[in-house]
């Protein structure tokens, strides 16, 4: 049970960064954006390459986010310069990438990295915990950036892009720039998230990325669903994290069950639409107690005749009972505090009004001795 935590907090971790890539192209810039399979893999691709030649293993995850965003620039330009939809253009630089990262790997299907450096090596611990504190320091890193870019006046652009494209271009925003910026950012980081991924797991193959897609649509989704957050984008972003945690940690519990990972797509799918359809469930909720309560009443009124019964009836609304003062406290704790406001309310205005009418009565006493 240890053990499945901590890979999957591993394995969470270093794909949340996918998952925040996913959350700037599907929620941010609203575009379908299909391309993150194909970057994910040229990701791992370019940081196996280099670390296997000998370059510092950081040094090939920046090359591998530099390398995401041409991909994400492609992708733009299909889709800004030549008017092609955008689910269409993800499709066609996908269909691309999987040549180029054949090439990209020296026409082979897997590179394996068991004997070289990872980027976690320097941390002086046990191989598990020091892959979770480096994926910890580049999750937090990325979110911290992310929060500071989209809060500067390009990063707001684009998010207006994203809500209204409309009005933004009516306000003056070149919106096929903030869309390059958004796709080349969005590609960026899913390319950086596969050169970890292909690190920790030890290799990296032409269809490692297959199913990225659901999977970060999946994390977010959960994020989501479980950490409500409108007000506040940073909240948003740590979500996305929890949101990428709690998918690995269910999929590798599933797999210490037992269960094949041929099962894992169908997995991810239940996962997305339990998670889609938890808002409808929670508005569900009254109907379905009101229809457990009159079943309720219908078993107590037969079967309240009998001793057992009737005792689990007197337990249950004394419960009841405590519930429902306990509420009315609060309830009336509510009331009292918001008279309270209230009272002080008038008083304040009463003074401010008492302040202003002196101050005219003694300007209208300055103009007269002047006068």
């Amino acid at each position: 049970m240890g053990y499945a935590l901590i890979n999957g907090l591993d394995q969470g971790i270093l794909w949340a960064i996918l998952a925040l890539g996913v959350f700037i192209s599907f929620r941010m810039l609203d575009f379908a954006d299909l391309t993150c399979e194909g970057s994910f893999a040229m990701g791992g691709a370019i940081s196996a390459v280099l670390i296997s030649s000998g370059t510092d293993p950081i040094l090939s995850c920046i090359v591998a986010l530099i390398g995401g965003c041409g991909a994400g620039l492609i992708t733009g330009i299909l889709n800004t310069k030549f008017r092609i939809p955008p689910i269409l253009s993800g499709i066609l630089t996908l269909t691309a990438l999987y040549s180029i990262n054949y090439l990209i790997m020296n026409k082979r299907a897997s590179i394996g990295l068991v004997n070289n450096s990872l980027f976690y090596s320097w941390i002086k611990l046990e191989s598990a915990y020091s892959a979770l504190i480096t994926g910890l320091m580049v999750v937090v890193a990325v979110i911290g950036v992310m929060y500071w870019f989209f809060g500067t006046e390009l990063g707001s652009a684009v998010r207006a892009t994203g809500a209204n494209e409309k009005m933004s271009r009516a306000q003056g925003i070149n919106t096929d720039n903030t869309k390059l910026i958004g796709l080349m950012l969005s590609n960026g980081l899913i390319a950086l998230s596969g050169a970890l991924v292909a690190q920790h797991q030890g290799n990296a193959t032409l269809v490692m990325g297959s199913g990225a897609i659901v999977i970060g649509l999946a994390s977010v989704i959960i994020g989501e669903t479980i950490i409500p957050s409108k007000n506040s984008f940073l909240l948003t972003l740590t979500s996305v994290l929890i949101g990428s945690i709690i998918y690995r940690i269910i999929i590798t519990l599933v797999f210490q069950a037992g269960l094949s990972t041929e099962y894992i797509k169908l997995i991810t799918a239940v996962l997305v639409v339990l998670a889609l359809c938890l808002p409808l469930m929670k508005s569900k909720l009254p109907a379905l107690a009101k229809r457990i309560d009159a079943i309720r009443a219908w078993l107590d009124a037969k079967l309240g005749k009998y001793p057992v019964y009737a005792k689990h009836i007197v337990k249950r609304e004394a419960r009841r009972a405590k519930r429902a003062e306990r509420k009315a406290m609060r309830e009336a704790a509510k009331k009292a505090k918001q008279a309270v406001e209230a009272d002080m309310a008038p008083d304040s205005e009463v003074t401010a009004g008492d302040g202003d009418a002196k101050c005219e009565v003694e300007g209208e006493e300055d103009n007269a001795g002047i006068n």
